[in-house]
């Protein structure tokens, strides 16, 4: 996901600090990732200007050691999904008449309406959270993704109140710098979802799992998310 421009003013850098005009400053670095999976993030941008801010097209794609790696470890288990996900990365998938892919019935969750719709999803996802819980390797080997930042908080706050256990609610602090602004901004405050940072009213239970997303050079986002 990172974006060429962050990783060409990561070069220079290393480059100043070691006072060498080789790659890096002669330093190791590695990364990782494909590109049919997630491109950089362009606001308001279109397909090409995706690719085109990727590192592929930044004049270091030239001079990098490509490594290709050829099996899916996390659907080692599962050949038959292996296989889909490499016919559609490979452009091999077939296509409807609309020159889309059609996704397996099996794959789909039936859409009544948005409350029971997302009810059957969590089922699906974890069919009784009363034993999950307790069996670390079985909750934190699921996981339901969004397509938007906008939808996450809502889901984590239809799991959290399925999960055992009492609940515990972290409050952000939400001083204003003048004291004399707290009484009007106070409640204002509070409806704030900053980009990087967790809501502001947290709540967690034991058990419940928490996935840290740390902001890097790939400018990722620091949110907690289920």
């Amino acid at each position: 996901m990172a974006k060429k421009k962050t990783i060409e003013a990561f070069d220079k850098l290393l480059k100043d600090l070691m006072s060498t005009s080789i790659l890096f400053g002669g330093k190791v670095v590695v990364f990782g990732g494909d590109f049919r999976q997630t491109l950089p993030v362009v606001r308001s941008g279109k397909k090409e200007d995706f690719i085109g801010e990727s590192l592929l097209y930044s004049h270091i794609w030239n001079h990098l050691e490509k490594l290709c790696l050829s099996e899916n470890m996390r659907a080692k288990k599962d050949p038959a999904f292996s296989e889909y996900l490499m016919r559609i990365g490979n452009g091999q998938e077939k296509t409807n008449n609309c020159n889309r892919i059609e996704i397996p019935q099996n794959f789909i969750i039936p859409f009544t309406n948005e409350i029971e719709s997302l009810n059957l999803l969590f089922n699906v996802t974890y069919p009784d959270l009363h034993t999950f819980f307790s069996n670390r390797s079985s909750i934190t080997s699921r996981i339901i993704l969004t397509t938007k930042n906008d939808f996450i908080d809502e889901i984590n706050d239809m799991l959290i109140h399925r999960f055992p256990n009492d609940a515990k609610v972290y409050t952000a602090i939400d001083e204003t710098i003048e004291p004399n602004d707290q009484c009007q901004f106070e409640d204002f405050s509070h409806t704030l979802h900053l980009a990087n940072l967790p809501p502001y009213r947290l709540t967690l239970k034991k058990n419940c799992p928490v996935i840290l997303l740390s902001a890097t050079i790939a400018s990722g986002d620091s949110k907690i998310n289920m």
